[in-house]
């Protein structure tokens, strides 16, 4: 796909991928304030919410930005639009940069967070599990073939140790809507999902089900939610990046201080229970990076995560796929 196109051709082509479109920036117009247009892969995540509390609370604009925020459906859909030169920011996974090593233009600029604690295998209400030994032999369901997902439960059978077809999991594309993952449960077409914690949580509420345990009981540190820039954004407009990626770890730390403005903000953007979405705050806010760095173990697992699902062809050097020279903390000289 072209990456000279124009934002309407673009948008006209993803019609079908895009969800929401957010565009608070009516006093940032007026005051002739640049703006960003951030692609969100998903749009209930409590991972990308500092985007959303950073321009509830005017972080980005005090910064000197606006922000059109663009809600999709999935990782290579976001990374589609950053190709059609539709996005300019991209909040999604670590496994991503696989498309930048397939020649997508776009590089990762910060770490949003290194932990899978952010995703669990969620059961049915009628569910007797009570760990992960008793998913041996069971239906897992995954968004899609090849994704964050799809290497989860793929991981699952390696570290149990799960190698005959009676023991692995078996994995059953479902989608990656609560919708379909619901349905899925209540229907038996698969045993246990892996999807947000949230999700989890609310079935409890609801009596219909809960979060059997978080993917960090058996994953350590990996690249797990990224910010992606596109490379003519980079190129043309690196104040721009820097100023983003300011905001952002801003918002950061406001979240982390002020638990009931990040819940009121977060429940509003993701359509969950303010107690739900406290709940997950309570779990996750830790996990939050606070400066963007990348660490070596975390894409260390990332490249052997690329190695297991044959996402590349051959091995890749992970250095060429991220760049820390637009953190607040880096040195400009």
């Amino acid at each position: 796909m072209s990456s000279i196109m124009s934002r309407r051709m673009a948008l006209g082509a993803l019609a079908g991928s895009l969800v929401a479109l957010r565009t608070p920036i009516a006093r940032a117009e007026r005051q002739a304030l640049p703006i960003l247009r951030v692609g969100k892969a998903v749009s209930r995540n409590i991972g990308f919410t500092p985007l959303d509390v950073g321009m509830e609370y005017g972080i980005f604009a005090t910064n000197g930005l606006a922000i059109e925020e663009l809600n999709f459906v999935g990782g290579s859909k976001v990374a589609q639009a950053m190709a059609a030169g539709a996005v300019d920011i991209s909040l999604s996974a670590g496994p991503d940069m696989a498309f930048t090593a397939k020649g997508a233009p776009q590089i990762a600029i910060a770490a949003i967070a290194e932990s899978p604690s952010f995703m669990g295998y969620i059961v049915g209400g009628g569910s007797t599990a009570k760990g992960s030994d008793d998913l041996r032999g069971k239906k897992i369901g995954i968004t899609s073939p090849g994704s964050l997902t799809d290497w989860l439960a793929e991981e699952l059978n390696r570290v149990k140790g799960w190698t005959s077809d009676s023991d692995r999991v078996t994995k059953v594309a479902i989608g990656g809507s609560t919708p379909a993952t619901i349905a899925a449960l209540k229907t038996g077409e698969v045993d246990a999902s892996i999807g947000a914690r949230e999700l989890g949580y609310e079935l409890e509420e609801q009596g219909q089900g809960r979060l059997l345990f978080d993917c960090s009981q058996y994953v350590g540190p990996i690249e797990f939610y990224t910010i992606f820039a596109s490379t003519g954004l980079t190129r043309e407009r690196a104040d721009l990046v820097r100023l983003f990626l300011k905001s952002w770890f801003e918002a950061v730390a406001f979240m982390k201080t002020h638990k009931d403005d990040t819940v009121r903000v977060a429940s509003k953007v993701t359509g969950d229970r303010p107690l739900i979405t406290g709940r997950a705050y309570d779990n996750l806010m830790s996990q939050f990076s606070r400066d963007g760095r990348f660490s070596a173990p975390a894409l260390a697992k990332l490249a052997a995560s690329f190695n297991d699902m044959k996402t590349l062809n051959g091995p890749v050097d992970v250095t060429t796929l991220y760049t820390e020279e637009f953190l607040p903390t880096a040195r400009h000289d």
